[in-house]
């Protein structure tokens, strides 16, 4: 192969199906260069755009409902999550990795049909009791890299305390009040991972270690905040995982070298204190445009931030860089005039079952999301606070949040502030969403394959 030229090499490789294909790029870098500089992996199997978000409610049936425009949900043939063998089957979403959806104990590609179920939990970590220690599950699948295999993380933060419950009823503390004043976390740091690559289908330990010149970003009695203002979540960008902490200062486990750094907050999360007057400030982790992005949502105000970090030399330094610091009112305005003209309607609806009907001529000409209807909101006299506000993601690939505000899904804009109504959600205690992009590369599981 390294004797061809390159011209027959690209016709060599044209003929891969696009899952071998995009396996291909890892092989070798010249091999990489080819396929991207002909594009020859179909970008349209690839997660590109948000073409829907799914909903967690933790009040109607316990489950997950899809939000999307009509044709979107039908271009998602395992969007309503409606096809397992097991009639009980009632997966709420705990994360979303480029195109899957993980579940307790399964992944999902709901735009192939698949699913795969990941062994049970070890026993001992079972046993942690939940009160005293927080269980945060993510999901690594980067189809780029290996389109048929994924990973799932088990990362345990303490709380208060660990507890061991003993089969005989009895309780120990694994941690005492003296161990709290230990630096968090410690030189090396162990989590527990799953990969559908391994043939003996069970939960490993992986350790990290701390990088050089990294630093401690407290002690375990940090770790002990009510979190009751902030959605930790994870991130996976260029092979690491950027997990969110009760502190907020966030963990990067590199993934190359089983090495990880704890990166402080940016300046305004950092100071404010959510057991006192600053309450109603959350936090948010995600990926967008560049990168990793930090979103502190005040609502006092209402006051919107968003960080972007930037990382050199060698991702060993890092500096949070502020994107946008700006007032919600207006858009608070301009969501509930819109809730007031219009109410339940909208381009996206929630989707509660399948739809088979046909798109309509007016569906078929908005099938997709138009960027370009964004308008300028702008600030008026009125500065009524009323109506709730939440924080539902970034857009992957584009400098675009996206806000709940009384019900309604508004996009925000990042570099121009203009915003735009996506539709309403109407679901009571909306717990969190996720924004999907379809992705229909991989084959998760011959055996559970719908």
């Amino acid at each position: 192969m390294e004797q061809l030229p390159d011209d027959m090499l690209a016709n060599v490789l044209g003929r891969l199906p696009p899952s071998s294909l995009a396996a291909s790029r890892c092989v070798r870098k010249h091999w990489c260069s080819i396929i991207d500089a002909r594009r020859l992996l179909l970008t349209d199997l690839l997660p590109l755009r948000v073409e829907a978000f799914f909903c967690n409610s933790y009040f109607i049936f316990n489950r997950t409902f899809l939000f999307a425009r009509p044709t979107a949900a039908r271009r998602i043939p395992g969007g309503h999550l409606d096809f397992f063998d097991d009639d009980d089957v009632s997966p709420i979403a705990m994360d979303h990795c480029n195109g899957l959806l993980l579940h307790y104990e399964m992944v999902v590609n709901p735009a192939t049909r698949q699913w795969a179920t990941w062994p049970p939990v070890p026993q001992h970590l079972d046993d942690l009791s939940p009160s005293y220690s927080r269980h945060c599950f993510a999901l690594v699948y980067d189809p780029m890299v290996s389109p048929n295999h994924y990973e799932v993380f088990l990362i345990t933060l303490p709380g208060s305390g660990y507890v061991y419950n003993h089969n005989d009823g009895s309780s120990s503390r694994i941690f005492e009040d003296d161990d709290f004043q230990q630096e968090w976390p410690p030189l090396s740091y162990t989590v527990y991972v799953f990969s559908s690559s391994t043939k003996e289908w069970r939960w490993e330990e992986r350790s990290f270690v701390r990088r050089q010149g990294g630093e401690a970003v407290g002690t375990i009695a940090d770790m002990h905040i009510d979190e009751s203002s902030s959605k930790h979540k994870t991130v996976y960008f260029r092979r690491s995982l950027y997990v969110h902490c009760p502190n907020d200062s966030i963990m990067r486990l590199s993934l190359s070298d089983d090495k990880y750094q704890m990166i402080k907050p940016p300046p305004a999360a950092g100071s404010k204190t959510k057991t006192s007057c600053h309450c109603d400030a959350s936090s948010y982790l995600g990926k967008s445009e560049k990168g990793v992005y930090y979103a502190i949502l005040d609502l006092d105000g209402p006051q919107f931030q968003v960080w972007l970090l930037t990382e050199f030399s060698g991702q060993s330094q890092t500096e949070w860089v502020l994107k946008c610091n700006v007032s919600l009112q207006a858009t608070l305005n301009f969501a509930r005039h819109i809730d007031a003209e219009y109410g339940v309607d909208g381009p996206w609806i929630l989707n509660y079952e399948e739809k088979e009907a046909q798109p309509t001529a007016q569906e078929e000409e908005f099938a997709e999301w138009d960027f370009d209807n964004a308008v300028t909101v702008l600030e008026t006299e009125t500065n009524d606070k009323t109506g709730s506000i939440d924080f539902l993601g970034f857009h992957p690939y584009k400098d675009i949040s996206f806000l709940f505000i009384s019900n309604r899904v508004i996009s925000y804009h990042l570099n121009n502030s203009k915003v735009q109504d996506l539709g309403t959600i109407n679901i009571p205690q909306m717990e969190d969403a996720f924004p999907y992009t379809p992705c229909w590369m991989g084959e998760l599981s011959e055996k559970n394959k719908a």
